[in-house]
């Protein structure tokens, strides 16, 4: 076993621990991954037990003075885990020690909800592949939800310092959230906003707006218009407050409810759910607070539905 230890100058403050790898120890930037994968890179910490750096945190930005310990068996290839396997229903995007970002397709529940007990959840679904990998006590917090039937990113903590990081943006509405619609009609104007109080009939589950004093939830939607097709609109939608249902309920109220969106609108032939994907995630990461940003293209589903709208526009 070959030792190697590596102490960042005040010049190479900021620089990635891949990069560090590669540059001062010689290694392939495979190498480097592989190595980091492997839990042979440590950071001895203060009097304690070297730390060792967690599988896949090749961007982790270095400081002036930390030195890493590398530890390399010269019997052995060392090369990075591949990228996860997408599961039933998802797919990974980014995974770290401290954050997950997937993307939730259509017709699968994001939480467990008792009104539909015989189906298992995207959350379900991560817990038991966590414990397939050999993570005897997986934790995942999740800080967005969305509904059944609609695609795109959800953003978890693996840490409850993460959790209360990013929980408090949330708060703060600092966390940018765009999602890509397709509502019926022809929307006014190019660019607008919603704004209401948001209430849920306890018997029927569905969300309107109330105009009581003090009741309800304060909801806002901003969108802007991005293509107009033959009786419908192709948006961009930010969210301000992420109430259920909000974009759903903003649009139909408006007299556009989206495409397929059987509860507040009507069925459609060109898509089997509701138009709506999560697109984007922008936040300041909880521990670094760095700027990070994710996307997720929209789905073959919602692809298709707008290729048949642009078919009828040129017919």
């Amino acid at each position: 076993m070959k030792s190697l230890v590596l102490e960042v100058t005040p010049e190479e403050a900021g620089r990635t621990l891949q990069a560090i790898l590669h540059d001062r120890g010689g290694f392939s930037h495979s190498e480097a991954r592989g190595l980091i994968d492997a839990g042979s890179v440590t950071l001895p910490g203060g009097g304690r037990a070297p730390r060792p750096i967690p599988p896949g945190e090749y961007a982790r930005r270095v400081a002036a003075g930390e030195r890493y310990e590398v530890r390399i068996d010269e019997s052995r290839r060392y090369r990075p885990q591949p990228p996860p396997r997408p599961g039933e229903g998802y797919r990974i995007v980014h995974q770290e020690r401290e954050l997950l970002v997937v993307e939730k397709q259509p017709r699968l529940l994001s939480v467990p909800t008792p009104l539909r007990e015989d189906e298992d959840s995207l959350v379900d679904r991560l817990l038991e592949a966590e414990r397939e990998r050999g993570v005897r006590r997986p934790a995942l917090f999740l800080l967005n939800r969305l509904d059944w039937d609609t695609s795109g990113l959800l953003l978890f903590a693996r840490s409850r310092r993460a959790f209360e990081g990013l929980e408090s943006q949330f708060v703060r509405r600092t966390i940018e959230r765009v999602y890509m619609a397709v509502a019926s009609g022809r929307v006014e104007p190019d660019e607008g906003k919603f704004q209401s109080r948001l209430v849920e009939d306890r018997k029927s589950l569905k969300v309107s707006t109330t105009r009581r004093p003090g009741e309800g939830k304060e909801a806002i939607t901003e969108y802007t218009v991005t293509e107009r097709l033959p009786g419908a609109t192709v948006l961009s939608i930010r969210l301000k407050t992420g109430r259920r249902n909000q974009i759903r309920v903003h649009f139909a109220e408006a007299g556009h409810p989206l495409l397929g969106d059987k509860s507040y609108g009507k069925a459609s032939p060109l898509i089997g759910r509701t138009a709506l994907h999560a697109r984007t995630l922008r936040f300041l990461h909880p521990i670094t607070g760095k700027r990070v940003e994710f996307h997720a293209d929209p789905p073959r589903d919602m692809r298709r539905l707008i290729k048949m709208l642009r078919k009828k526009d040129l017919g």
